[in-house]
Parts: structure tokens; sequence; C-alpha cells
């Protein structure tokens, strides 16, 4: 995605200096820069066999549409029309969907009335109609408060994930995305866990979280109350191993955040805001035995002091 947003600006024919130079430096930051580039560089020419009309109407926008216009047809170029639109990959299937988002949080009001949080990475389909509210989410974790339904009849409100749904009966609740499982909680109300590939099904209660997979419904916990921390913007570690911690932080900042092996388990507690991940990077060597290493803005290394 990166190597395709410098190319179309490359050839957008309006690039500074300074964004020439940026380019230079942003290949030669990270050995796969590079070799995207070059990945870019080569499927670029399969620009010749896009429709041609296409491609003049994409050229022939204002010039503040016209880099993103060419965007798309790099990214067609680079995946193939037919590849791009049947692929079955996350990572497509997040650039599809109707709602995304990128290292920012969001906040919406559905067409019923309710509100829809939703993390970072994350991306949602919505499927309203006659006979139900669906939220299919693709990718991340997100928070839905759900509305009182007016219609008639009633429709039920479900989020769907690659392992089941989970049906709200008149509550708020989370559900985020893994690669092996899906975790639901729920703050208010109840609801209904059903693998897709399974007979049984579940009902958590208010405070209550558990993971499921495709055929099965993992025994219900209490949920941490740090559980819906990312709301409020803020990142919770209670004991948490610093490994684990810099993989949570890292989903809030844009580019890399290493951890060498020798400091990964020491523990670290205490509340972050997860909107200024900078200012919890410069803040650990004042409380444990580390430093930090900035190779970029934006490629980081922690290691022992």
């Amino acid at each position: 995605m990166q190597a395709a947003a410098w190319l179309t600006t490359l050839m957008s024919g309006d690039a500074t200096p300074a964004e020439q130079q940026a380019w230079r430096h942003w290949r030669q930051a990270h050995p796969d820069h590079d070799r995207a580039w070059r990945h870019i560089e080569q499927v670029s020419g399969n620009f010749q066999a896009l429709d041609a009309q296409a491609g003049r109407q994409a050229l022939a926008q204002r010039p503040a549409s016209r880099r993103q216009g060419l965007r798309t047809l790099v990214l067609l170029a680079a995946f193939g029309v037919t590849g791009w639109f049947g692929s079955r990959t996350p990572t497509a299937r997040a650039l599809l969907a109707d709602v995304s988002t990128g290292a920012v949080r969001r906040e919406l009001v559905l067409a019923d009335g309710s509100v829809l949080h939703l993390n970072v990475h994350t991306a949602v389909n919505l499927r309203f109609t006659a006979t139900e509210r669906l939220l299919k989410l693709v990718q991340g974790e997100l928070y839905i408060a759900t509305a009182r339904e007016a219609r008639m009849p009633y429709r039920p409100l479900l989020v769907e994930t690659v392992h089941g749904r989970a049906l709200a009966l008149g509550t708020r609740y989370s559900v985020r995305l893994e690669d092996d499982l899906t975790m639901v909680a729920v703050a208010q109300g109840r609801v209904r866990l059903t693998p897709h590939n399974g007979a049984d099904s579940m009902v958590l209660g208010a405070g209550q979280r558990a993971a499921m997979d495709d055929a099965h419904v993992q025994a219900a916990q209490l949920a941490p109350p740090d559980t819906w921390a990312w709301r409020q913007g803020l990142l919770v570690a209670d004991a948490m191993p610093l490994g684990d911690f810099l993989h949570a932080l890292s989903r809030y900042r844009s580019g890399f955040i290493g951890c060498d092996a020798a400091i990964a388990s020491l523990r670290i507690s205490g509340v972050f805001p997860i909107g200024d991940t900078d200012a919890v990077l410069r803040a650990l060597p004042e409380s444990l035995p580390v430093s930090l290493h900035f190779r970029t803005a934006y490629w980081v290394q922690v290691k022992a002091k």
C-alpha cells in the first residue's frame, strides 16, 4: 500500500523535490520497503491491460483527487482485476469493507440509532435488511451500544465473524477478531454466541466474556476492568510482560516496535494514552532498564540499557 501511494505521487506529475527525497528515504529505510517498491514497479506495467477509458477518467479528475484515482489503478494493476475483487484474503476484505479505520478510532451512529465504536485497524460490513441487522466484523475490534428496534417485525442485531455470530439480547458489548478465535465481552444485557460449525450456543451476561472458534465456545470468564479502556483512548497494563505491552501499543502506532528477547519478560504497570505513543515510548527508560533506538520515525527497537 505504501509503495502504491509513492508510485501514484511520482506519477501524478506534481511531485515536489521534497516528496521525491522523502520517497528515497522511505525506500532505503527497510529492505521490505525496497522489495515492495521493486514489486510495484514490476507490476505497474499491467496498466496496459486495464480499461483505457477508466484510466482516462481517473487521470482527468481534479488535482485534489487525481492521486487517489491513480492509486486505485496502481492497486488494480498490482493485484490483478479478477484476483483483487475475487480475493478472500483478510487484507483484501478489509480494504473493501463498508467501514474501516486506520491508526485512528472511530464512532458512528447506524441507521437504527445504534452507536458503533471501532478500534484502530478495524473493518466492518453493514447489512441492514427487512429481517435482520447484521454487522460483519472483517478485522479488528468493535463495541456496539444497540438501539431499541422501532420497526416491525423485529429485526435481531448480530455481529458476525469467521468463527460465528454474537446475537444481542438488548445490550452493549464488544467483539474482537483474532487469528484463531473471536473474543466477546458484555458490558450490559446479554449476548448469545453461536459458532458457525457448532451445535451448541452460550448466553453471556453483563461483566462476562468468552472466546469462540468456529466449532466451540469456551467457558465464560469475568471480563477484566480494562476490556473497554481503548474507547477512552487508554491502554491499561497490570504487571504485563513488556513484549506483550509493546505488541499491544503497536496497534495504535504507524510503523514497527521491536523488543529484544532479553527484556521481553520485564513487567510493566500503568495507564497509558494510546493517542501519544511517542510519549509512552519515551517514558519507558524512566521506569525500566531499557533504551530506545530509532532507525526512522516509524521504526523503533527497545533494547536493554
